[in-house]
């Protein structure tokens, strides 16, 4: 069963959506309720996370967290992002530090995303 770690506000269309369509699967909704590089590797790690969202900032902040607050994955995990494009430096240490990122478009207004794109490798 999929377990998604929340790291986006639930308002977005994200929100709306994928929470319902997870727990449909019998899935497990994970809620950060402040979002840390140490916070999402902890909860990773205590709840066998297998998909997160968040922005190109979050990425940004997991790369650049300290060894200190970094946990080794237990699986490669899923990651959507969304909003501005993440620079490709950004991409390229994620999957090398074990997430698979996908890019998504859509509007927060409307259902969700209307487009996605794996990352070339």
């Amino acid at each position: 069963m999929p377990v998604y770690l929340w790291t986006v506000p639930m308002f977005h269309c994200n929100g709306r959506c994928l929470i319902w369509g997870l727990a449909a699967q019998g899935g497990t909704n994970i809620c950060l309720r402040k979002v840390t590089p140490k916070g999402i590797y902890d909860n990773i790690a205590l709840h066998n996370v297998t998909h997160m969202g968040g922005s190109p900032t979050v990425l940004n902040m997991i790369v650049n967290s300290p060894e200190s607050d970094r946990r080794p994955l237990p699986h490669k995990v899923e990651v959507i992002t969304g909003g501005s494009p993440p620079p490709p430096q950004i991409l390229f240490n994620m999957e090398e530090m074990g997430f698979r990122v996908i890019h998504l478009y859509g509007l927060t207004e409307t259902y969700g995303p209307g487009t996605y794109m794996l990352m070339e490798t």
